[in-house]
């Protein structure tokens, strides 16, 4: 009954927050889109700083333990057993947290690091994340990350493979953008003014959510500089990788062993 009751307070919570948006919206709608734009970024800011405040629990019940796992940037794909972390994580309908006891759910602004205990970590997992940060704001997280690792504990980073979309459009290769809608993913382009070069700005930018691009040299070098001992190149691994053909075809992954 308790996890329910939980689950439910975490729909109400959801629900106000939509209200809220929605209220925010339309009182938005009265100033000039310049004005919009930056009491929107002012709002969001404040909403992250309500989530760090009420994560400090969370993180106070992680003191102690140690071989923990955490995913960070994990939005809506949970990975039960772990720790994972964002600025929202959406509740899987079937989670129970009496019987999911080490899966841990936190709303957190990881530009602030990782808040976890030195040698805490047995291994910390990154899909699709690092790219969503400033560049400042992810060596300081990649540093952390390092710090939280034991000894021969690994990061795991998966990210756009940036330089094969480049490589694809030096060669003209409509084929190896396949799996992209591009009309759907940029609504803004008329049917028939698509080119390659949307499919890169797709890849680089989406819609301004990208903060910076990595290939392999230069993830591999913040890696080792952050002090990890061993870096290399890896490949999809279907026990932690997620196998939606859009990430496999269009992704590079790296493992740092501490």
């Amino acid at each position: 009954m308790e996890w329910k009751l939980i689950t439910f307070y975490k729909l109400i919570r959801r629900s106000a927050r939509k209200l809220i948006d929605i209220l925010t919206g339309i009182f938005l709608s009265l100033y000039p889109e310049s004005v919009r734009d930056a009491i929107e970024n002012l709002w969001k800011e404040l909403k992250v700083e309500w989530s760090v405040l009420r994560s400090k629990k969370h993180f106070r019940r992680l003191r102690g333990r140690k071989g923990i796992k955490v995913q960070l940037g994990s939005g809506r794909d949970i990975i039960i057993g772990w720790v994972n972390i964002d600025l929202v994580v959406n509740t899987p309908t079937d989670f129970n947290p009496k019987e999911d006891k080490d899966t841990v759910l936190i709303e957190y602004d990881l530009r602030r690091g990782l808040p976890v205990e030195e040698n805490s970590c047995e291994y910390i997992y990154a899909s699709h994340f690092f790219e969503h940060l400033e560049y400042r704001y992810a060596i300081r997280l990649m540093n952390d990350c390092y710090n939280a690792l034991r000894s021969g504990g690994i990061l795991r980073i998966v990210l756009p493979d940036i330089s094969r979309w480049w490589e694809a459009y030096l060669r003209d290769d409509y084929e190896y953008f396949s799996e992209i809608d591009i009309l759907k993913k940029l609504r803004d382009i008329e049917p028939g003014t698509e080119t390659l070069i949307d499919f890169c700005n797709f890849g680089i930018y989406q819609h301004g959510q990208h903060k910076y691009c990595y290939d392999t040299k230069k993830l591999s070098l913040l890696l080792k500089r952050a002090g990890f001992n061993h870096v290399q190149i890896s490949s999809f691994k279907e026990e932690i990788d997620y196998d939606k053909p859009i990430r496999i075809n269009y992704s590079l992954y790296m493992d740092a062993v501490k």
